[in-house]
């Protein structure tokens, strides 16, 4: 059973506005009564422990209950609207069970009447609770009440007919195809199809042939994946939704915090991603305050850095300037209503410090989420003795390697049933700030001028620069050698994540293995091939290499868009794929990320971009961001001790 958790870190808004509901159906005695902690003989828990109306689980319900109600029913903007309880004889339990030390916990909202008696979830009660709001004169809209009225509505379709109501005879089949055959009806229901079916449909990435995709997929990460594949330019009148739940990024003020160095974007952990509009609602870090702010103020993490003239300032203060109370802290607002006063930035000081410090912090922790089990069947051949050196190396030779490490025998097997080995793998992983699908692209710590410049057996050697670039690149530099894709960054679409034996100690770690990709200009063409060649016929160029690279397993449509004047290109011969190290990863790839804005490279868009390199593995992402919290918080206490005081800098 997996473990699944909470936070608790959800308070509720400043100036919060209490809104109550003017009616329920709720039922108390629909309540669970197991609400009592036992554990069993096997050191296990199976009980409903009610949650207080103030605790932070109940803190989140009734602020995202409280945004719906007030979007669906158009309640004045510009205030932070809150439940003050839930509906009369309805309550929030925690489902605890699992381990006595680490049970899983479920919240549901009990009390309903309906054949289920709760809700799951905000998004399974918001329908329902806006219908509360309501007169009752019309139907309610959650999936449990529509189910209702659908069976009431069939049971009374079968019912006998009315005694003074004839029995129509029924037409025959036949007649009904000649009649929705006749054009006119046709053409009626043709033209009346729902939006649905001429909307443009959407592909998941396609994945490697090593594998197995009968494993149930996150709802969360078929969410993530189909966001991605549906990126839409800006150009379009939309941003495409970049971030997710729990990543951090960075946010822009509406009004910097002025000081001899202005203060313009804030950390933040992104709390919920929007669905229908285009906002985020992110907690800004240290303060502990939620806002809701438009796609265009939010970046990611990598793409911004703090000056150092920023935090030169902040090492400069005296001792007595700091006040890391947390008091003090969480009552900074660095986006405070216009007609309070504008913060300093000596009111920012110790906040913004605290923020920058937790920030840091995340970015060095990494955890795996979603572990389970795949069984792959070798055959009875005669198996390696020894793993294959990437790149040669795939999934199942990887795994044929763990089961035979530890093995008595001293010489490959040459016959017997069948092997079928266990290996763990992963559908996701927090790379620092930000998390990462199996089936996405990553860009890598490797540039390509390091990875087999000039190429060899399976890799192949990057492509030169195009024609235009070729041309700018000689009017500045002699050696146009050195551009085109050698010049930029390697990437990974990562088909699995997978826990892999290191040595014959039982020590093991994680891996990540999938096909390779440069960056090559789009306006390449092979130099050896004749002008009259189509570099997709039968003929090939005099060095025995296309100027396209086919790669079974992987098309174009599976690809992100690369940048503008630029494509991806598989490296690798066909058939092959890497296994390397999580620290390669150097971060997810944001398609389109260019187009933000707000967004200014420290490098141009043909550069090596920031890296993150995460060195301490936390059980899950509420620690690492409990953890950072405690270490930051921590690392400043010790400043200040060490800080000389105005006095002694004078």
């Amino acid at each position: 059973m997996s473990k699944r958790s909470y936070s608790t870190k959800h308070t509720l808004p400043p100036n919060s506005e209490f809104i109550e509901f003017p009616r329920s159906d709720g039922d108390s005695t629909l309540w669970p009564t197991a609400t009592k902690k036992e554990v069993d003989a096997d050191g296990c828990v199976n009980f409903m422990k009610p949650v207080g109306l103030n605790e932070s689980v109940s803190n989140k319900w009734r602020v995202d209950v409280a945004d719906a109600i007030s979007s669906e029913l158009k309640l004045p903007g510009g205030k932070n609207y809150v439940l003050k309880d839930f509906p009369a004889g309805y309550r929030l339990f925690n489902h605890h069970k699992g381990k006595a030390d680490s049970p899983r916990h479920d919240i549901y909202l009990y009390g309903f009447k309906g054949k289920s008696c709760r809700f799951r979830s905000v998004r399974e009660f918001t329908p329902h609770a806006v219908w509360l709001f309501g007169d009752g004169s019309t139907p309610c809209r959650c999936k449990f009440c529509i189910k209702q009225s659908q069976r009431d509505t069939a049971y009374c379709s079968a019912a006998s007919p009315s005694p003074s109501r004839p029995v129509r005879p029924k037409l025959e089949r036949v007649e009904r195809k000649n009649i929705l055959s006749k054009p006119h009806l046709t053409d009626h229901l043709q033209s009346n199809k729902p939006d649905a079916t001429t909307q443009r449909s959407i592909n998941l990435p396609k994945v490697s042939p090593h594998i197995q995709v009968k494993h149930v997929m996150l709802p969360e990460r078929r969410n993530d994946l189909l966001a991605a594949a549906a990126c839409r330019p800006s150009s379009e009148g939309s941003l495409p939704r970049w971030f997710r739940e729990g990543e951090l990024v960075w946010c822009a003020l509406k009004t910097p915090i002025k000081g001899d160095v202005p203060i313009r974007f804030w950390p933040a952990i992104v709390d919920s991603t929007p669905r229908q509009s285009s906002e985020y609602k992110v907690q800004f870090l240290a303060v502990q305050r939620s806002y809701q702010l438009p796609d265009t103020m939010v970046i990611p993490y990598q793409s911004y850095s703090t000056p150092d003239s920023i935090w030169k300032k902040i090492w400069a203060r005296p001792a007595e300037d700091w006040d890391l109370s947390p008091d003090t802290v969480t009552a900074f607002d660095p986006c405070p209503p216009r007609s309070s006063r504008s913060p300093s930035f000596s009111d920012a000081l110790a906040p913004l410090a605290l923020a920058l410090q937790i920030a840091q912090t995340i970015s060095g922790f990494w955890c795996l989420t979603d572990d389970w089990v795949v069984k792959l069947p070798l055959p009875p051949a005669a198996l390696p003795a020894q793993l294959p050196t990437p790149p040669r190396s795939s999934i199942e030779l990887t795994g044929s390697n763990n089961a035979t490490i530890g093995s008595t025998s001293s010489g490959p097997r040459t016959q017997g049933p069948p092997l079928v080995v266990r290996q763990t793998r992963f559908q996701s992983l927090w790379w620092g700030g930000e998390r990462i699908w199996a089936g996405e692209m990553v860009r890598l710590k490797i540039p390509r001028k390091c990875l087999a410049p000039t190429g060899t057996q399976h890799i192949f050697p990057p492509l030169g620069p195009g024609n235009k670039s070729r041309s700018l690149a000689e009017s500045r530099e002699p050696n146009s050698a050195q551009f085109g894709a050698v010049s930029r960054d390697v990437f990974m679409k990562i088909d699995t994540i997978f826990m892999a034996d290191s040595d014959g100690v039982g020590k093991r770690e994680c891996r990540i293995a999938g096909m390779l990709y440069e960056l090559s200009d789009g306006d390449w063409t092979d130099p050896n091939l004749p002008r009259n060649v189509n570099v997709n016929g039968a003929s090939s160029s005099t060095s025995g290499q296309p100027a396209e690279l086919p790669n079974p397993g992987t098309s174009a449509e599976s690809l992100p868009p690369a940048p503008t004047g630029l494509k991806f290109r598989p490296i690798l011969a066909p058939g092959h794929e890497v296994v390397m190290l999580l620290g390669f990863i150097g971060g997810r790839y944001y398609q389109g990320i260019l187009e933000h804005p707000l967004m200014k490279l420290p490098l141009d868009k043909t550069g090596t971009q920031p890296a993150q390199s995460p060195s301490f593995y936390k059980s899950d992402r509420d620690k690492m961001v409990s953890d950072a919290h405690r270490d930051a918080m921590a690392i400043l206490e010790e400043h200040v001790r060490d800080r000389p005081s105005q006095m002694d800098l004078d």
